[in-house]
């Protein structure tokens, strides 16, 4: 697979959503992919490009396992201008067919927006809302507990939120697909301490060897550390040619 970007408005969210990257089977056993890319260019300064992302998940009857590795790295001479990654496991059990109760943890760090260390430990249920052929909602009210190390401040930040969301995917047509998710994530106790981050694509299958996909990511933290914009959002087209 080739990917060719067309446009690309670069910022990086610090809310990550893994809706896109479960996989929907519901047999048993493993399934999983690992990408990874190596690239130096060098022109009036060199520039260096790493990126590595794995997806693993395991079913078994009502349980489901899910871990996620990603890691981005873009340097041009001395400015890092990406350098971001972060560890995801989670735990799924379904109780009922409406119901089901996930436990996650994830270590992640963005020291371009300042935060060199980030800790999450949450538990709640998901439930499902709606599944058909070409239509699927979702949503989920989590709690969880966060760590901050945010980089040059002495201070670190122990906090307990909400981690709400909404996702849904839905069949467009025939060969157009469009997934979202949006996150609620209020401070326990301080209402107007809180984050909005919204993850969407749109995929379109052009024929069986080429795709376009849309995507858009979105930021809204009332709360970022001094020097980073309350808004941070990414915009990107691309195409996908498949051999």
């Amino acid at each position: 697979m080739i990917f060719f970007s067309l446009l690309s408005l670069s910022a990086t969210a610090q809310v990550i959503n893994i809706e896109g990257k479960r996989f929907l089977n519901d047999t048993n056993g493993w399934v999983g992919n690992a990408d990874f890319s190596f690239a130096v260019i060098q022109n009036t300064q060199q520039v260096l490009s790493f990126s590595n992302t794995l997806r693993v998940q395991y079913q078994k009857n009502r349980s489901r396992f899910i871990l996620l590795n990603d890691i981005n790295f873009i340097k041009a001479g001395k400015t890092d201008f990406v350098n971001a990654g972060y560890q995801h496991f989670r735990y799924n059990y379904k109780v009922h067919k409406l119901i089901t109760l996930e436990a996650f943890t994830q270590t992640q760090y963005n020291p371009v927006l300042r935060l060199d260390f980030r800790y999450l430990l949450g538990a709640g249920p998901r439930f499902r809302l709606l599944k058909r052929p070409n239509a699927r909602i979702y949503a989920a009210a989590l709690y969880m507990y966060e760590f901050d190390d945010i980089k040059d401040d002495a201070a670190d930040v122990h906090e307990h939120r909400i981690s709400s969301y909404v996702t849904f995917t839905f069949n467009l047509f025939k060969n157009c697909e469009l997934i979202s998710t949006t996150f609620y994530q209020p401070k326990l106790g301080d209402a107007a301490d809180y984050r909005i981050a919204n993850d969407s694509s749109l995929e379109i299958h052009i024929n069986k060897h080429l795709n376009f996909k849309s995507t858009f990511n979105l930021l809204y933290d009332t709360r970022q550390p001094a020097g980073v914009p309350s808004l941070v959002y990414n915009f990107r087209n691309g195409l996908s040619v498949k051999f």
